[in-house]
């Protein structure tokens, strides 16, 4: 299915006491881990650091600390990324051509944008203003054009957001398959989708309080601490998912 549009070469992404600090306030602090390859899920509530892990890993963020992906620096390694933030405001009068080319412009890509939405069904967007999209069909256009770039990492941050279920299944069903070939760290804010990672760590207040399978971390007791809600445990064959008690 994904034939030019995956990697067969995922890498290493190793994470060592790493600590960002924006003006005086200390955003991350002290975060460790390490993945070789898969998918790794990360959650916790707004404004507890995701974003800002994401940012760093894509080599975007000063920090300090050991960050490497492929065995080189995170500033090294960005031309070995895609980094779909979730939302990109672009110039006013790009296009979707406009932005999927910047994607493949800083690769030295030669691929066609039209062939890129050709590829994803998104050829009904051609000529379109980037910033007339719809939350939805924006974040399909982002999803497409990090992919693209045929990265061996994908950070994705709320790939989730302002899509419709079907929409939603098909870019999880997408991730999943990727992820065979590419090294994939995503944000999200629902434990469904964590729950679809090979690994899941949950972010509060900027330190990283959990790390491991599903089935170890996205539990309701670690959940209700970290969001300070009350939440309940639902069978959905052999597994629980936890949501809100409403």
């Amino acid at each position: 299915m994904l034939e030019g549009f995956s990697n067969s070469n995922p890498c290493d992404i190793r994470v060592e006491d790493v600590t960002v600090k924006v003006e005086d306030t200390i955003v991350l602090r002290g975060v460790s881990f390490k993945v070789e390859g898969g998918l790794t899920a990360f959650i916790g509530p707004n404004g507890a650091g995701k974003t800002t892990l994401l940012r760093v890993l894509a080599g975007i963020l000063d920090y300090t600390g050991v960050v490497s992906l492929c065995g080189l620096d995170a500033r090294r390694a960005r031309r070995l990324t895609s980094y779909v933030p979730a939302y990109l405001q672009a110039d006013p009068y790009a296009k979707v051509e406009d932005v999927l080319e910047a994607y493949l412009y800083d690769v030295g890509s030669s691929r066609d944008p039209l062939d890129v939405l050709r590829f994803f069904g998104l050829e009904r967007l051609r000529g379109r203003r980037f910033n007339s999209l719809s939350g939805g069909e924006h974040k399909l256009v982002l999803i497409a054009g990090a992919l693209a770039r045929n990265p061996r990492v994908l950070l994705l941050d709320e790939p989730f957001s302002h899509l419709d279920i079907a929409n939603q299944v098909k870019v999880a069903k997408l991730i999943r398959e990727v992820s065979r070939g590419t090294t994939i760290v995503m944000a999200v804010h629902e434990p469904l989708y964590a729950s679809i990672a090979d690994l899941v760590g949950v972010i509060s207040s900027g330190r990283l309080v959990a790390f491991g399978r599903p089935e170890e971390v996205v539990k309701r007791n670690m959940l209700e601490g970290v969001y300070g809600v009350t939440l309940e445990e639902v069978a959905l064959g052999s597994r629980l998912l936890v949501v809100p008690s409403l």
